[in-house]
């Protein structure tokens, strides 16, 4: 198969270390899921996104010339496309502008009441 940088592909995960999950794709070509390639969010435990054995979409980021190892993305892949066999289907979070609008709208009451407690001693 011949790999070309944009292009999706699965790969099986062989190998997890904490701060990535490495892969092989069709042809024994290895490549590395780095953890900033998984999510923008806070990762704790990689495993969550991935364990021996399992299979993940992703795109191909680079392709080393000398050796073909894939450097790939979990997050450019699109959400609707995203495929995981992981035991909990995890795949990266699909955050939308508006999801914490929310927490915008009662920060300034929240800061507000802060003020009144610290004020009346209640943090004595």
């Amino acid at each position: 198969m011949k790999y070309e940088i944009g292009q999706l592909v699965v790969g099986t995960v062989t190998s997890v270390k904490p701060y990535a999950l490495f892969l092989t794709f069709e042809d024994s070509v290895q490549g590395l899921l780095h953890i900033s390639e998984i999510s923008d969010s806070y990762i704790k435990d990689i495993e969550k996104y991935g364990s021996l054995g399992d299979q993940i979409k992703v795109q191909i980021l680079s392709i080393d010339k000398s050796n073909g190892f894939l450097r790939v993305s979990l997050k450019k892949v699109p959400h609707e496309e995203a495929y995981s066999t992981h035991s909990n289907g995890r795949i990266a979070p699909d955050f939308k502008s508006d999801d914490f609008e929310p927490l915008k709208e009662k920060l300034p009451e929240w800061i507000e009441q802060a003020y009144e407690d610290a004020k009346d001693g209640k943090y004595d």
